[in-house]
């Protein structure tokens, strides 16, 4: 009986055990087929892994100073693609250690990791190391999706042993470490240098590099700027691989523990955009300036330089800064905006855009800003007014003038000081900046005509036709205002203000590079007699305060009857350089005149440009140079002029000036100016 028993059971456990061997392999049957069905689904569905030598990745675009200072970027990816060969062996030998041990062993997937992992799943109920190669993480990167599902796996293992066919180990890894996120919005080995940092990938030593590596599993877990002590433990961890794997002694080990970590963040790394009202400016004009879309721009890792100098522009944004807060009770001023160009290049130094760039403020008033111009216009009228046959020492007169206006009422323009002084010379009208002679003279000519000059000159908002538009009623921009005072000091020609001087892709290539046009719109000797009657506004008219010793200066003041606006317009024979100064809610300005603050803060603004540039032997250097006397008792004025006529000889990459000269001696008899002329329009 108990032998039939024994027999029953030992059968039925033969069948059992056969049973289960059928159904494992039914069940390896079932889970291959799926598995290699699976496979060739995903062989079948996955991109040609050598298209990945032509898809260019997404960069940041820099952008560089005159001084060579990176000062901004943009981006849709943090990214600065780096060389494999500019990775250091500390940056090397971390990742290895903690991600991919066997990385230099296997073709893209190894399966001892993948069981190991599994061993310390089910052993130890922790992963001290990821299934997943360097290879199979890149592969998700350029391909995949981050759900965590078994299709997805297996397409990461073929994906990976694909790219090991085509891709050599340092090329993986130097893929693998640019595309990587690093946290705190860093993409690639680069990017997290500079945020953890402020320093390239090229200056980091093996303590930092491990901190670096050892966040890849959680950046935004294991941030040194989220949880550092985490952080701390995953640099160990790093090291200590180091030391189980022999890249570095014990002596090693226990000195890179205790090295003291110093997180910093590069200056462009928390704030994207430094010298916000220049370069800003260059990104929201990009298009227009060079031709590059956004799009592009965000993504395709240019080098975009400009022509700031980064030491300019500070300079001036404190200059304004510190006249705003030491006069801003007293006289009510509270905004302004300053432009500095370079001449006969055209290259923009500098743009300040207000008082202080601010996420609440971010308006640019250097060229969003449209105030009324003031006298500062009349440097137009008067061009208009000489090139249609008026002399430096024509002869008009200061006296009422009744005009029709547009509204079909009479129009009579008045002074500053409502006084008028009779028979001048058309020079003293314009130093002491009479408003009833550059009405006349608008009226002469026609205001058609100013209004032509205007646009020939380089201003683009459109002018009202009307007379009072010759005192600066319509409104202007401050970089309009620049680009036609500098028609005069370019001897007649418009160059227009240029922001970028070239852009390179990601390879170096020069893909944009500004060729300024000259473009000839004033008569040489129409522009050398302007430059006279500015001169006289500096010398002793109404700019008197910029005058600068041994530098001979020209300019404009403007003031708007209503003191609103106050303008200093002007140049030397190296830099233009235009001031205005104002309110935003266009209150009154207290004692804030043309003539005043900002012919002073134009003095300054000059003296910086010649502090960080010498004058060049530039051909323009020759120029008119004036000696006047003035006796007042007598009431005349003795002058001595050398005139120069210039001829411009132009080729394709240089402009060559002749110049020849010729002496005159002349006495022009005026009024006695015993008051201080605050000019206005009125």
């Amino acid at each position: 009986m108990l032998r039939k028993i024994f027999r029953f059971f030992f059968s039925f456990a033969i069948f059992t055990l056969k049973l289960i061997f059928f159904t494992f392999l039914i069940t390896v049957f079932f889970v291959t087929y799926f598995i290699l069905g699976i496979v060739n689904q995903a062989r079948k569905e996955i991109d040609d892994v050598s298209k990945v030598k032509r898809k260019i990745p997404v960069q940041s675009t820099e952008f560089y100073s005159l001084d060579n200072k990176r000062v901004g970027k943009v981006y849709v990816e943090n990214r600065y693609w780096v060389s494999i060969r500019d990775i250091p062996e500390s940056v090397k030998i971390c990742l290895i250690a903690s991600e991919d041990e066997r990385f230099y062993y296997h073709r893209g997937v190894d399966f001892l990791a993948v069981l190991r992992s599994m061993i310390d799943i089910l052993v130890r109920r922790e992963i001290t190391q990821g299934g997943s190669t360097i290879t199979q993480q890149l592969a998700r990167i350029l391909f995949l999706t981050p759900d965590v599902t078994l299709k997805r796996k297996i397409k990461e293992a073929v994906l990976a042993v694909e790219l090991e066919k085509v891709f050599s180990k340092q090329e993986i890894m130097e893929m693998y470490l640019n595309l990587v996120y690093f946290g705190e919005g860093a993409y690639g080995i680069e990017a997290a240098s500079r945020v953890y940092f402020a320093k390239s990938v090229k200056e980091l030593n093996i303590p930092e590099a491990a901190m670096i590596i050892g966040i890849l599993p959680a950046p935004s877990v294991y941030s040194p700027y989220v949880n550092f002590k985490a952080a701390k433990t995953r640099q160990v961890y790093v090291l200590r691989k180091l030391l189980e794997l022999k890249y570095i002694s014990h002596s090693e080990y226990q000195k890179y523990k205790n090295y003291p970590i110093k997180l910093k963040r590069e200056k462009l790394e928390e704030d994207n955009i430094l010298y916000p009202y220049y370069t800003n400016y260059v990104i929201q004009n990009f298009r227009k300036i060079t031709g590059i879309d956004y799009e592009s721009l965000q993504t395709l890792g240019l080098k975009v330089y400009m022509n700031m100098d980064s030491r300019i522009q500070d300079e001036i944004q404190r200059i304004l800064q510190e006249q705003i807060d030491k006069h801003r009770s007293n006289w009510n001023v509270n905004q302004g905006a300053i432009i500095l160009i370079e001449n006969y290049t055209g290259r923009v130094l500098a743009m300040v855009g207000g008082y202080r760039y601010s996420i609440s403020d971010q308006f640019n008033r250097a060229y969003q800003a449209f105030r009324q111009p003031g006298s500062v216009f009349k440097i137009v009228v008067y061009t208009a007014a000489l090139s249609a046959g008026f002399q430096p020492y024509s002869s008009v007169e200061d006296k009422v003038y009744t005009y029709t206006g547009s509204d079909g009422k009479p129009y009579s323009p008045v002074n500053w000081d409502r006084k008028y002084w009779g028979r001048m010379s058309l020079i003293d009208s314009f130093a002491f900046s009479r408003n009833t002679v550059a009405v006349y003279l608008a009226n002469s000519v026609g205001i058609d005509k100013v209004i032509e000059t205007a646009y020939r000159m380089g201003i683009k908002t459109k002018l009202e036709p009307y007379l009072s538009t010759a005192l600066g009623s319509s409104v202007l921009t401050p970089l309009e205002v620049a680009t036609f005072t500098s028609v005069i000091a370019n001897s007649g020609y418009l160059v227009e203000p240029v922001f970028v001087s070239r852009v390179e892709d990601r390879y170096g290539g020069t893909i944009y590079f500004s060729r300024n046009k000259y473009l000839k719109v004033l008569p040489y000797q129409v522009a050398q007699d302007m430059r006279l009657l500015m001169k006289a506004v500096v010398d002793r008219g109404t700019g008197y305060s910029a005058k600068i010793q041994n530098i001979d200066c020209y300019g404009k003041t403007g003031t708007t009857s209503d003191h609103r606006d106050a303008w200093f317009a002007g140049f030397t024979d190296d830099f233009t350089c235009i001031v205005w100064l104002g309110n935003d809610d266009y209150s009154q300005l207290y004692n804030v005149y043309g003539a005043t603050l900002p012919a002073q803060i134009w003095k300054k603004c000059i003296l910086t440009a010649y502090k960080y540039y010498r004058p060049k032997n530039n051909p323009k250097k020759q120029r008119d140079s004036n000696t006047k006397e003035i006796n007042l008792k007598t009431k005349e004025i003795k002058k001595e002029s050398t005139k120069q006529v210039t001829t411009f000889l132009e080729t394709d990459n240089t402009t060559i000036f002749t110049t020849t000269e010729k002496k005159t001696t002349e006495t022009t008899t005026t009024v006695d100016y015993n008051t201080f002329p605050w000019e206005n329009t009125d």
